[in-house]
């Protein structure tokens, strides 16, 4: 069975990576993790540890789809 990748945390919360863009509320929807205006565990936290909290099914992919997201520029 292989092994999944790790995703490398670079310290960024997911309140970061929401206030890069709003492309990041598709990739967290994609990936299953609900956000709601009161849910600020989930926001205070790195995607590694949101992805644990929502059972996100493969980490690597959540956070990898996070960092490219927030990496494009507002159009």
């Amino acid at each position: 069975m292989p092994r999944k990748h790790k995703p490398k945390a670079d310290g960024r919360l997911l309140a970061d990576y929401l206030r890069a863009t709003t492309r990041v509320a598709a990739v967290l929807h994609k990936h299953g993790v609900q956000v709601c205006s009161g849910c600020v565990i989930t926001l205070l936290s790195t995607p590694e540890k949101a992805a644990s909290y929502h059972a996100v099914p493969d980490p690597a992919a959540f956070a990898r789809d996070l960092r490219r997201a927030a990496a494009k520029k507002r159009r």
